[in-house]
């Protein structure tokens, strides 16, 4: 009989303890004081801590954001003809990253974003001209974990002008 209730006793506390782990993991949430987006240069700088996590456990968390970029040609004379060759893209842009939860269930980092190249947008330049930045915005900025699913929004709408570029007529 003490055998059985030993053995019944043992079973709860491992249920108990696997129930904890389920519930820890279920509460994963990211602390809205600790998280925040910043502007490093032309960079979006996504800085986040999330907690609630299993010690130990290992996360993938991804930084998005809407992207406008405006690129225009500048002339060897350092000025940007008024033609058409000044042109404003709007992607989505997005950097992931892996992380493992300290013994406190917790997880602090970053990630950044940085502005697409001409290039990766299809912008180019005639012959005689350089492609030249002129501003980044990003906006709709979230940090998500795929892996427990807690997210948060970071507000605001982040935004670098170029100061060596000539202005766009």
């Amino acid at each position: 009989m003490r055998r059985t209730l030993s053995l019944a006793a043992a079973l709860l506390a491992l249920l108990a303890v696997a129930a904890s782990g389920a519930w820890a993991a279920g509460s994963a949430h990211f602390i809205k004081n600790a998280s925040s987006a910043t502007l490093s240069g032309q960079s979006l700088a996504c800085k986040f801590k999330e907690a609630g996590l299993a010690s130990g456990s290992v996360e993938t968390v991804t930084c998005s954001a809407t992207q406008t970029i405006v690129y225009e040609c500048v002339n060897n004379g350092g000025k940007n003809p008024s033609a058409s060759n000044k042109q404003s893209f709007t992607r989505t842009v997005s950097r992931s990253g892996t992380f493992t939860a300290d013994k406190n269930g917790n997880i602090v980092g970053s990630l950044t974003l940085e502005p697409l190249s001409a290039a990766q947008v299809g912008f180019s330049c005639p012959p005689g001209q350089t492609v030249t930045l002129v501003s980044v915005s990003y906006s709709n900025v979230s940090v998500t974990d795929t892996t427990s699913g807690a997210s948060i929004a970071l507000p605001g709408t982040f935004t670098f002008t170029n100061p060596s570029a000539p202005p766009v007529r």
